[in-house]
């Protein structure tokens, strides 16, 4: 029988389903932006977007803490990949294309 949830599971469900949408709306915001076609099986962007709605699918109510918290991770991760891809994009923008 699964156990009730106790308000700290559903405050970190709540984090992480707030937090997973904002870091897909950026890679949203930035496919957009680039003119990139969601239809284009070719683009690496593309495949994340989806990989990331295949995420937000999840019924997060279903999973232990445990597994929230290697939920938790993934986004974190994905978030600070999301924050790099548009600092590069800002970078080419401002004709300043270097690696560092």
């Amino acid at each position: 029988m699964k156990e009730a949830l106790n308000y700290e599971h559903k405050t970190k469900i709540e984090l992480i389903n707030e937090f997973s949408h904002k870091v897909y709306s950026r890679l949203l915001s930035f496919v957009e932006k680039d003119g990139i076609e969601s239809n284009d099986k070719n683009n690496v962007y593309i495949h994340i977007l989806e990989q990331f709605s295949k995420m937000l699918d999840i019924n997060l109510y279903e999973l232990t803490i445990e597994e929230l918290e290697v939920i938790a991770k993934y986004w974190k991760h994905m978030n600070s990949f999301i924050k790099e891809i548009n600092e590069e994009d800002y970078r080419k923008l401002m004709g300043l294309n270097i690696f560092f």
